[in-house]
């Protein structure tokens, strides 16, 4: 079967749209199928669309359809196409997908009663990290990483506000891996760089950096107002690192809503209480990482790939 994956393009940085589609692209191809990756339709041959952000495509998904009257469109809803709520292209694109995919079980819910039966559940899988992960971690420093790129959304202030809150007898210290996609707000961290002692942003970094720096990590840090469902959660518990975030539904869609280590979206002095706690009490560090590690087993490629060969084969659905 021939697939073609459209994808967001941002020539500014490395994405997780554009992480997906790779990955996308890698399981189709071990199912049997052939692929073609693009950031528009331009009248490609398909037999299926999958559409990587709703609202983005939307014209492409538009146009898609009317050449393709027969073919499938399979649409990944982004934490962008849902949350805070779905805007007017992510719904009409609903319209026309035969397969609404989500990536945590909270996304569900976002979705238009009218479209929910054709919505589904696929937790994204991530690849065996080729990074240490027994690396020893820092005594002389309590080391959080935040990997966001800079956009409003995320919310990347909030992290060197935090900082300033912390006790003079701490040692955290955060590192922020991000490109910046918000010049105004690169300026700030570009401040904070300067003033902030415990905060430190070192711009985008390759995949294998940025998973090098959170193997060394004592916490990740995600600071977002609003996730999809960040793959660094899945990165995060491989390499064994427990995760401090905000109480995003895309992340409670994944490690749950009674997991401990969640703060309040925009509360600085939540996150420096919760950051102090996590330093402080081994036991709350040791309790978030095992609550953690039970949720592995969501992020085995195996059962993403079977779920992905359902959803082909199941023409019931689509």
């Amino acid at each position: 079967m021939k697939f073609l994956i459209l994808f967001p393009d941002n020539k500014k940085a490395v994405t997780g749209n554009l992480c997906s589609a790779l990955q996308y692209q890698i399981i189709l191809q071990d199912l049997g199928h052939r692929v073609e990756l693009a950031n528009r339709y331009i009248e490609q041959d398909a037999e299926v669309l999958i559409a990587i952000n709703a609202d983005k495509n939307n014209s492409d998904i538009r146009k898609f359809n009317s050449d393709n009257p027969q073919s499938k469109i399979i649409l990944i809803l982004s934490g962008t196409d849902i949350y805070p709520e779905p805007s007017a292209k992510a719904i009409d694109s609903m319209e026309v997908g035969n397969v609404l995919v989500l990536l945590q079980s909270h996304g569900i819910d976002q979705v238009p009663p009218l479209y929910r039966n054709k919505s589904t559940i696929i937790y994204q899988s991530i690849e065996k990290l080729s990074v240490d992960s027994e690396r020893s971690k820092s005594d002389s420093e309590f080391r959080v990483v935040l990997i966001s790129n800079i956009r409003s959304v995320k919310d990347p202030l909030i992290a060197s506000r935090a900082c300033r809150l912390i006790s003079p007898a701490s040692k955290l210290k955060i590192t922020h891996v991000g490109y910046c996609l918000d010049e105004e707000l690169g300026s700030e961290l570009t401040q904070e760089n300067r003033s902030n002692i415990r905060y430190e942003w070192v711009g985008g970094l390759s995949k294998l950096e940025a998973m090098t720096i959170l193997s060394e990590s004592h916490v990740l840090l995600i600071t977002s107002q609003h996730e999809g469902a960040g793959r660094v959660v899945g990165e995060a518990i491989q390499l064994g690192v427990p995760i401090i975030s905000t109480n995003n539904l895309g992340v409670t869609g994944i490690l749950g809503d009674d997991y401990e280590g969640y703060y309040p979206v925009g509360d600085a002095k939540a996150l420096s209480d919760i950051l102090t706690k996590a330093e402080e009490d081994k036991e709350f560090l040791a309790q978030l990482n095992v609550h953690c590690q039970n949720r592995s087993s969501l992020f085995d490629i195996e059962e993403e790939k079977k779920n992905w060969e359902k959803l082909i084969n199941d023409f019931s659905i689509i």
